[in-house]
Formats: C-alpha cells, sequence, structure tokens
C-alpha cells in the first residue's frame, strides 16, 4: 500500500502537531517493513531537515520505503485548499493521512484525519487572532467549513485522547467507531545536562504558546499573590515559547497591570530540546493553566525530569495526567495560587508528584502511538 503523509507542519517549530508528524514519521518507518510513503513537505529545506534527522535516528540498513512530493502551499491558505488536491492525486497514494484538520474540500480520495482538538469551537474569540474582526469571522467560517468536510468524509478520524472524541461526538453526528483514540508519547530529551545552571534560581516554568486559551494572565496573578500573600517572595516565572504577537501582548498587560512582576518574569523564547531539559531540570515545578487541551505533552515532558506538576482541572488535562498531578481551578487565581504554594511548602508531596509522574509517563510511548496508527491504515486500505 502507498500512504501518503502530509508532513507540510513538520518539526518543533509547529508545536505540539509538528512534534506529532516528526514523531509519526521516524516511528512508522522504524516497524512497517509491507508499506511505502510518500511525505508532502512545504519547501526543500524541511525536506533535508527530515532526511537528517532520520539518518540520526534510524538504523543505517533499514530499507528506504518513502519518497517526498514538494507541497509548497501554506497551511490553512487559499492555495492549500485550491492545489493541494490535485498534488496529492497526482501522486496516487492509497491512503492518505492528514495528521491536522485541515483537509482540502477538494481531495475526495480515501483518507484518515487527525483531530487534536476542537479550540476554535470552544474559543472563537477575536483575541486569538491579528486579523481584522471581519476578516477573521470570513476565516472563522471557512474553518468550520474545512473542518466538517475533515470529519465527515474521513474513513476513520483520530484523536490524542477521549475527551477530544467525546468532543467530537457532541458536535457532530457520526459513529463514534469512526473516531479512534491514539494517544501520543513522551520525547526523551537529553537527561546530562547537569553541569549548566540557569541565572534564574527559583521559579515556575511554563512551556507553550501565549495564546488567550492558555490561561496565562491568571497565572500571573496567581503568581502575584503567591510572592504577597504566600511570602513566596523569591519565586519568579518562566515561560518558554515563541515571543510572537500574543506573548508581546502579555508583556504589555504585565506592564501595565502587576509593573512590579516584570523583573521576575522571563519570557525565554522558542526552547530547543536541550534548553528544554536545563529549564525542566533547574525548575521548582511545572505549571498547566490551560483552559482547553486535547493532549497536552509538556506536563508529561516536566514528569519525565521528575518535576512535579500543577495543572487545570479542565477539558483533557486530568484524563492525560491522572492522579500525577495536584489540579486547581482554571478561573480562580486564589485556588491555582493555593496549589502551587501547596507543593512548593511539602516535600513528602513533591516527592509523592514525582514518583508518580515517572510511573506514568511509561504509559506514552510514540512506538506504540506508530503502531495503532499503522493499525487503522491496515484496516482502511480498503
Amino acid at each position: 500500500m502507498l500512504i501518503g503523509l502530509d508532513a507540510r507542519l513538520w518539526g518543533t517549530a509547529h508545536g505540539g502537531i509538528g512534534r506529532y508528524i516528526a514523531e509519526l514519521i521516524v516511528h512508522l518507518l522504524k516497524i512497517d517493513r509491507n508499506n511505502q510513503y510518500v511525505f508532502f513537505v512545504y519547501n526543500d529545506f524541511d525536506r533535508r531537515a527530515i532526511v537528517e534527522n532520520l539518518r540520526e535516528r534510524l538504523p543505517r540498513d533499514l530499507k528506504r520505503t518513502f519518497e517526498f512530493v514538494l507541497a509548497p502551499y501554506r497551511w490553512y491558505s487559499l492555495n492549500e485548499q485550491l492545489f493541494m488536491a490535485s498534488v496529492i492525486k497526482k501522486a496516487r497514494v492509497d491512503l492518505m493521512h492528514f495528521p491536522h484538520f485541515n483537509v482540502p474540500i477538494l481531495y475526495n480520495g480515501r483518507y484518515i484525519v487527525s483531530v487534536h482538538d476542537l479550540i476554535i469551537h470552544h474559543f472563537p474569540d477575536e483575541r486569538a487572532t491579528t486579523l481584522p474582526p471581519w476578516l477573521y469571522q470570513l476565516k472563522l467560517m471557512g474553518y468550520k467549513k474545512v473542518l466538517h468536510h475533515a470529519i465527515t468524509g474521513a474513513r476513520q478520524i483520530i484523536t490524542p485522547s477521549r475527551f477530544t472524541k467525546e468532543d467530537l461526538l457532541n458536535y457532530y453526528k457520526i459513529d463514534s467507531k469512526k473516531v479512534s483514540v491514539i494517544y501520543e508519547g513522551v520525547n526523551q530529551l537529553n537527561q546530562k545536562i547537569r553541569n549548566k545552571k540557569l541565572e534564574i534560581k527559583n521559579y515556575l516554568l511554563y512551556v507553550g504558546s501565549a495564546y488567550p486559551h492558555k490561561n496565562l494572565e491568571k497565572l500571573i496573578e496567581a503568581l502575584k499573590i503567591l510572592r504577597t500573600k504566600n511570602n513566596q517572595t523569591n519565586l519568579d516565572l518562566v515561560i518558554a515559547g515563541k515571543i510572537d504577537f500574543f506573548a508581546n501582548r502579555l508583556q504589555k498587560q504585565i506592564g501595565v497591570n502587576f509593573p512590579e512582576l516584570l523583573p521576575h518574569i522571563k519570557f525565554f523564547g522558542v526552547a530547543d530540546d536541550d534548553e528544554l531539559a536545563l529549564l525542566y531540570q533547574n525548575a521548582a515545578l511545572y505549571v498547566f493553566p490551560s483552559l482547553y487541551e486535547g493532549f497536552g505533552l509538556p506536563p508529561l515532558e516536566a514528569m519525565s525530569f521528575g518535576l512535579p506538576v500543577v495543572a487545570a482541572e479542565a477539558t483533557s488535562i486530568p484524563e492525560i495526567c491522572e492522579d500525577a498531578a495536584i489540579y486547581f481551578d482554571p478561573n480562580d487565581a486564589t485556588d491555582m495560587a493555593d496549589k502551587i504554594n501547596q507543593v512548593l511548602i511539602d516535600q513528602k508531596l513533591q516527592a509523592d508528584l514525582r514518583e508518580k509522574g515517572l510511573a506514568l509517563i511509561k504509559k506514552y510511548s510514540w512506538e506504540q502511538m506508530a503502531q495503532e496508527t499503522l493499525e487503522v491504515y491496515q484496516t482502511k486500505r480498503k
């Protein structure tokens, strides 16, 4: 069988979805000896980067069972919708896997789609865009049309959690058997960066974007409470993620509402894997205040370093983190601060969370994810 995979969002520059695609490619090629693959890439730079990644991570004697096709159409764009389908059809794939919802409406071949979340259904918020309101509303209409096509036309849908599956079933009239829950994995980052230290000594860590649903405003409020009412006067916050419009807007909001906190909040920017390892190793604990997640990799990465996790009791987060995290109401900054303080002052609780976290991450394997995805391919080949 010739299987196509849309790899235009490959790599950690595209966040969790980019990581998902990168790991799926590596592990499919490791375990699959029967099928051939076509990877559709945005440009030649990405093609070279994927090849280099595969050289580093796959056995040298592994038979090459893949090829690349250039698809220079930006995701979520009109060109993607107009031209991507014909590129795929020319490749004559037997089955196509779209690892994100942006399936071209003109594509009517056999395909699988991964739907990671329905975030825009829950937060159709103009704060989450840089577009003017009229254009954002137009884009929102397009998003819903594309997603509806992706879901109704797919032979099978993959979600990363039971929560996302139930969310889909609530919004769309589809058979529950059409949706497969396949958990994602945890990357084993470099655990040996022990001789390096950060300038910041005592900090909470958040890794991810500054989109409104990530709820960082409430985390800032919680930091204020911790420093003033809980006597955590030496506590800082590190935010590791892209310095984009949303991060810059958050910085400005801090400057207006909490100027005294500016020296105690570091916007680290995008961290590579070694820098992430350093941040996880030196943090006091990891905080995940998000209002909505389809899966959520960073808390699991934190647990892989033995870092205690305090997280929002919302959407898929309790399903994924189970009893290896302490939970707070994400809409209540005081409760968030209380739960963070509870972990900071209780070494026994920290040790318990550390032990549970290290046990939990064994449940999440990229190889298992690829194996279960391959089984979906095999069952939907005809």
